[in-house]
């Protein structure tokens, strides 16, 4: 049985974090190594941290309003209502904030985009204020049809943006519209804590690699 060298734990755990290793990347598990023998453990550099809600399926009925509280600081920054709009139309879900910060990505038509999964949502992307409530995730009309991104489609992802203390973090909300429009589920959301750090779209956490370098540095895999 021959013992794999530092490189070679590296390279096979790579493969199973769907990563490959660069010659920086190297150098700090290799740095890591040699401090662990002599009882010293160098973690390599921080990752940035995803927080995630967890599971909620908040239900969105007619007549009311659900709000999502992103960061849990009390300060909800997104609202969901559906309502009447009109006698032609049966019911509209609205998106709103109750302040100038929040932004959501839009598609054309000024309407929330629905976003897929591992969508990269950073600030390469358009982001469009949300003061007012009428930005329409999903429309359904007996006269003029449906519209809206989230209009009779599966659940789907908003990508936004929020300010806390000044700086920008960006997020996923997951919703799906439901029974033709006479209510919804916001599913989940999560944020990147880390400023300005970009997030895929249903991402729920953050890769540790402390979690595993102790294993990798002492590992005694053979091929």
């Amino acid at each position: 049985m021959k013992q794999q060298t530092l490189d070679q734990r590296l390279e096979s755990y790579n493969v199973i974090a769907g990563s490959k290793s660069t010659p920086s990347c190297k150098l700090v598990f290799a740095a890591s190594a040699v401090a662990a023998a002599g009882g010293i453990l160098i973690p390599p550099p921080a990752e940035a941290s995803i927080v995630y809600s967890g599971i909620q399926n908040l239900a969105v009925e007619v007549g009311q309003s659900q709000k999502v509280d992103m960061n849990g600081d009390g300060i909800f920054e997104f609202i969901f209502t559906i309502s009447s709009a009109s006698p032609q139309v049966s019911q509209k879900l609205l998106l709103s904030s109750n302040n100038s910060s929040p932004t959501v990505i839009k598609r054309s038509e000024d309407r929330p985009a629905r976003l897929s999964s591992n969508y990269q949502i950073s600030n390469q992307k358009v982001f469009e204020s949300i003061v007012n409530p009428n930005d329409i995730l999903a429309l359904y009309s007996g006269s003029y049809g449906s519209g809206g991104d989230f209009a009779n489609q599966p659940a789907g992802y908003l990508g936004v943006k929020f300010e806390v203390d000044g700086k920008i973090l960006y997020g996923w909300i997951q919703y799906k519209a439901e029974n033709n429009g006479t209510e919804g589920t916001i599913v989940d959301w999560a944020y990147e804590s880390d400023p300005g750090k970009a997030i895929a779209a249903g991402k729920k956490k953050s890769f540790n690699w402390n979690l595993f370098l102790p294993a990798i540095i002492a590992g005694g895999g053979s091929e």
